[in-house]
């Protein structure tokens, strides 16, 4: 008999759009012998259930089931395609660590930690990874010693939300007269804003799984973007390209293959993520970890896998394998 598996989407962040993709993609590839995908939509009150884009149910919250047919249906495991809040900051996680249903991604604390980029990055050097100068900004409006501080860095520089994803609100800026604007856009996605140098160089990306037990890093994908930075248009509206195996030296290649592994392994992940980097002068700076990267059929993940070898029915199943209980 298949098992159950809730693909957890929707939610209210800015990144719903491409949350909904990767769970389509997701559904198709799960159906099978295996395993029976229902899509469940997060709401600002209600998560409906869908089973093959029709609604069938309503989740009750008290133990995440739901009703059919006046028959109770309850869920083996869930495959989170949930980007941004509440996924990708841990809080989805704790709601299903108090009820003990298995889920594909990791726990409160990794993605809590990757969530908040600056942190990460802190935590992460201490390790010997390297990163961008940053600093961070809650206000759009610079203190004189903010400004003597922001004049230690080397324009152009990249402005972020700090706990955010797709680039939304993300800028360059070229000049100290226009980071008071771009510190504004970047704070309508978060209240914490990250301004760091802009590292110019080759942009690779490596996806990190768990592979037939061990963990596993992916061919890396060397992205050229057509715009100023790898924005919301290059990730999903063609406005990049994208190389996969990445067209660098085999030495950096495995150099960063295992930089990712050291860090999944430090984080405390399980599932997959995926791990941005800039490469300069042969040095690799890590941008940020991606806790729940995006699936959809254009997504790196999914570009990744193929590369690999493995199919997205493979790649996903073996997500779901590795979080249920072992008999």
């Amino acid at each position: 008999m298949s098992k159950n598996i809730a693909v957890v989407t929707g939610g209210s962040a800015a990144e719903v759009g491409i949350s909904l993709k990767s769970a389509a993609v997701v559904c198709k590839h799960l159906e099978g012998e295996k395993f029976s995908p229902y899509k469940v939509l997060l709401g600002e009150t209600e998560w409906t259930v869908e089973k093959n884009d029709v609604q069938v149910g309503v989740i009750d919250k008290n133990d995440f089931s739901f009703t059919q047919n006046d028959h109770k249906v309850k869920f083996d495991a869930v495959f989170v395609a949930l980007h941004g809040t509440p996924a990708e900051d841990g809080k989805l996680q704790g709601y299903f660590e108090l009820l003990g249903i298995p889920y594909n991604c990791c726990n409160v604390l990794s993605a809590a930690l990757t969530f908040d980029k600056l942190r990460c990055k802190d935590y992460l050097k201490g390790f010997g990874v390297a990163t961008a100068k940053a600093m961070l900004f809650t206000n759009s409006v610079l203190t004189e010693a903010q400004k003597e501080e922001i004049n230690t860095f080397a324009f152009p520089l990249f402005v972020k939300p700090n706990k955010n994803g797709s680039s939304y609100g993300a800028a360059k800026v070229d000049a100290t007269e226009d980071l008071e604007a771009a510190l504004a856009n970047g704070l309508k996605y978060d209240d914490e804003v990250i301004v760091e140098e802009f590292l110019k160089g080759t942009e690779v990306t490596c996806g990190v799984i768990v592979h037939e037990g061990k963990i596993t890093a992916l061919p890396m994908t060397e992205i050229r973007s057509k715009n100023a930075f790898f924005d919301y248009k290059a990730k999903y509206e063609g406005d990049s390209q994208e190389i996969t195996p990445a067209e660098i030296s085999e030495e950096l290649t495995k150099a960063i293959q295992a930089t990712s592994e050291a860090i999944y392994v430090q984080l405390g992940f399980k599932g997959m993520c995926r791990v941005d980097y800039i490469i300069r002068n042969d040095i690799y700076y890590m941008l940020e970890v991606n806790s729940v990267p995006g699936l959809s059929e254009e997504s790196l993940i999914p570009q990744q896998a193929r590369a690999f070898g493995l199919t997205l029915k493979q790649l996903f199943e073996e997500s779901i394998e590795n979080c249920l209980p072992k008999n």
